[in-house]
């Protein structure tokens, strides 16, 4: 009797071919799916963007970071008046380098914002200036001798100040209070004083200066 060798397929051979045609489906619509999306992306050119459509309003804060921006990109007449402030700089970004020659002038600076605290700090030197008189109330009046305060190594001078700490029988007076600035050493203030007090009046002399 006559058998035939035809074989009916498994249920695993299906299964499997089920799956493949599955796969490949999945593929394909992955495929289509990226080229829709590149198809459908935008590119956004300088030229495309009407002047004034990007304000600060439209821009989450800290968008605009420094490398964002190219060299010379901002100017001063891109900055509204008052846009930058204290606030606004970081601690140190404005050096020597950034400004100017002739940059800050008076007109520039606010009354009172440049004085010798804001400068650094500050200190006082005094010298003595001894009475060189003789005789007390003789109508003779005596000079001293010229006294210097001089600043710190590395000092800079600011101001100068007189004064008696002793004034005698008071026929005292002062004859000098001159600053002087060196360059190769200490600068500092001299004062000479007259007197008919006898040598019973001392004199100070001061030199005020920044550190």
């Amino acid at each position: 009797m006559y058998r035939s060798e035809l074989r009916h397929p498994t249920a695993g051979t299906v299964l499997g071919g089920i799956a493949a045609l599955l796969s490949l489906a999945a593929l394909i619509v992955s495929l289509s799916s990226s080229a829709s999306a590149r198809s459908n992306s935008t590119l956004v050119r300088k030229g495309d963007i009407a002047p004034g459509a990007v304000t600060a309003k439209a821009l989450a804060p800290s968008a605009v970071r420094a490398k964002a921006l190219a060299k010379g990109a901002v100017h001063t007449k891109n900055l509204s008046k008052g846009a930058v402030n204290a606030k606004a700089l970081a601690k140190g970004a404005v050096g020597a380098d950034a400004i100017a020659p002739n940059a800050v002038t008076a007109a520039a600076i606010a009354p009172g914002s440049v004085y010798g605290g804001a400068l650094g700090p500050q200190t006082i030197h005094t010298a003595p200036i001894p009475d060189a008189d003789t005789v007390a109330e003789n109508g003779t009046w005596t000079a001293s001798n010229t006294e210097i305060a001089y600043c710190g190594l590395g000092e800079r001078l600011l101001s100068g100040s007189f004064a008696f700490t002793e004034p005698g029988n008071r026929e005292v007076s002062f004859l000098q209070v001159r600053p002087f600035i060196n360059t190769s050493s200490p600068s500092g203030v001299s004062g000479r004083i007259a007197s008919n007090s006898g040598g019973a009046a001392v004199g100070e002399i001061g030199a005020v200066c920044l550190k």
